[in-house]
């Protein structure tokens, strides 16, 4: 019965994202669906039910666990919104983001 509620869960994730997909004309394409958080880190049933749904409509869709603290991506949305290049920070953003996320200083951050 679980299995199958996770399965479910997947299926309907795949849709959400292939509805995304449809709507950007991206079938034919090769691209990254990002997957974040940790229902991922508990084996592959939920990722598996919805790579196959995506597959089915996006066959060159990869799927990849994200690996940058979730807040360097508002980060750079931000520095977007004022005309900033976040590429050209992108990558010290992303390390010196993870060196004080790991310091002493983590949880004063998480509130």
């Amino acid at each position: 019965m679980v299995r199958r509620v996770i399965e479910w869960a997947g299926r309907e994730l795949g849709s959400l994202a292939t509805g995304v997909i449809c709507q950007l004309d991206l079938e034919s394409l090769d691209f990254d669906v990002v997957l974040v958080g940790s229902l991922y880190d508990c084996g592959t049933l939920l990722a598996d039910a919805m790579q196959q749904t995506v597959h089915a409509i996006a066959p060159g869709a990869r799927f990849v666990r994200l690996t940058a603290p979730l807040v360097v991506g508002g980060v750079l949305l931000g520095m977007e919104q004022v005309s900033l290049n976040g590429r050209a920070f992108r990558e010290r953003l992303i390390e010196t983001t993870k060196v004080l996320l790991n310091s002493s200083a983590a949880p004063l951050l998480a509130g």
